[in-house]
């Protein structure tokens, strides 16, 4: 990478700020790690020009909840609920990884996410068996250019029951040495959060240890909240309001089963909510995802893929998801007493919202990333329009959100650093894949699965 400014010449720029709106033909100047300027006919000396012309320019998708650890193990869990993902993945393949295997599945799970068009990822991780294996991890994330929360979790590794069956168990104290020696400056492309199991997996003491831990700590926290079966046995808002313990530091990833007031409850304490619209509804943890009733109590919700063991690998896929599962819920009433309405509320302009404000607003990054505005980091994606399935370009995000996919990113800078042009990834990608499939045979075998999984597995 070389110090002269990136210029992003003649593209459609959607620039995701209302300022600014959007902007055809128009240029994007890179200093640095900076967006410098936002304009038609923007001149840099020395700048290293990208010809954006026939493509659309926007901000870089945010992926508020993944488990890049499972960069390995993708469509593992495609035939699973819930439960049958504790079983195949949790259970049967989480205690096998080495710290090797850490590196190379959260390498290549962040370079799958980097490839289509997410620039930042909130990694919620529960693959830190050991002080090694987080280590690891964060080396990898560092490694991929990716930005990223580490969200340092539990160590599964050490037995699913121990840790998510009415867990008394406290959060490993190593979080304290990530935190003073690894994941010190909160400005960094790479920072720390902590991901925890809450109410629905740990007990109501272990719980209020553990946000406690988060809030010494002084970084935001993120749990899976609002499964059927869970929510309503433990009481989950209920209880961390009796605690004392809701705030917008709270992250919780799903929610389907959100009562009114639980929303209410997380709307008036500032907190974050980030349905998955995949798994949400495959593996049965939700009829809807929440999307459109969290917008109903002034919740702008944000988006995650969660795992791509069941699940694909970009927010392209879960934003058409997100529009279509809701359009559907908003619409059922009506349609059953056969009265089709005449219009419909979300669409595409909200829920690319989701995928880059809304996700840098729940991390408290909005001042960073999530619009294309001079003076926020360089994180930036073209997504190339001159495809049939992406032209004409009668409305740059309307057509984007509905038709594109991973293989139309052409080009994505975090940060200023180019890491994918002319669609392909730059780096070590080759290397990281290699490493991985290593990794993969290795992780298989120990778990006894290539007879399960078949052949290709092998």
């Amino acid at each position: 990478m070389t110090n002269n400014p990136i210029l992003i010449r003649g593209g459609h720029v959607v620039t995701g700020d209302p300022r600014l709106g959007e902007l055809p033909g128009a240029d994007v100047l890179v200093s640095g790690d900076t967006i410098a300027a936002v304009g038609h006919g923007l001149q840099a000396e020395g700048a290293e020009v990208i010809d954006a012309s026939g493509h659309v320019v926007m901000p870089g998708l945010v992926d508020s909840h993944r488990h890049v650890w499972q960069g390995a193990i993708g469509g593992a869990g495609g035939k699973v609920s819930l439960g049958g993902y504790f079983q195949v993945v949790l259970a049967g393949l989480l205690d096998k990884y080495e710290p090797r295997d850490v590196y190379a599945g959260v390498l290549w799970g962040a370079l799958q996410a980097v490839n289509a068009g997410v620039t930042t990822v909130a990694d919620w991780s529960h693959i830190v068996t050991t002080p090694e294996h987080a280590d690891e991890n964060v080396r990898a994330l560092r490694d991929s250019g990716i930005r990223a929360v580490f969200l340092y979790g539990p160590p599964v590794g050490e037995g699913v029951m121990k840790w998510f069956v009415e867990s008394s168990e406290r959060h490993p104290a190593d979080a304290r040495r990530m935190r003073a020696e690894v994941l010190s400056d909160d400005d960094a492309r790479v920072t720390m959060g902590l991901a925890l199991r809450g109410p629905e997996f740990s007990t109501a003491q272990t719980t209020a240890d553990d946000v406690r831990l988060a809030r010494e700590l002084a970084v935001p926290l993120s749990m899976h909240s609002g499964i059927p079966g869970y929510l309503s046995k433990y009481r989950t808002i209920g209880t961390l309001e009796e605690l004392g313990l809701l705030g917008p530091d709270v992250h919780h990833a799903h929610g389907a089963a959100f009562s009114d007031e639980d929303l209410k409850r997380i709307a008036a304490t500032g907190g974050h909510i980030t349905p998955c619209p995949t798994v949400d509804m495959q593996m049965a943890m939700g009829t809807f995802p929440i999307t459109g009733r969290a917008l109903a109590h002034g919740i702008q919700p944000a988006l995650g893929a969660d795992t791509i063991a069941g699940a694909g690998t970009d927010l392209f896929s879960e934003m058409r998801l997100t529009l279509a599962a809701e359009r559907a819920r908003a619409n059922a009433a009506a349609l059953a007493r056969d009265e089709p309405p005449m219009e419909v509320e979300l669409d595409h302009h909200d829920v690319l919202g989701f995928a880059t404000t809304a996700g840098a607003a729940a991390w408290g990054m909005s001042d960073r990333i999530g619009s294309l505005t001079p003076g926020k980091r360089a994180d930036v994606i073209l997504v190339d329009a001159r495809r049939p399935h992406l032209s004409p370009l009668n409305d740059a995000v309307t057509t984007v959100v509905l038709n594109a996919g991973p293989a139309d990113v052409d080009t994505v800078l975090v940060d200023g650093r180019i890491l994918k042009r002319h669609g392909k990834l730059t780096g070590q990608a080759a290397q990281a894949q290699e490493r991985l499939e290593e990794s993969r045979r290795r992780l298989f075998a120990a778990a006894g699965l290539q007879d399960v999984l078949g052949p290709a597995w092998v």
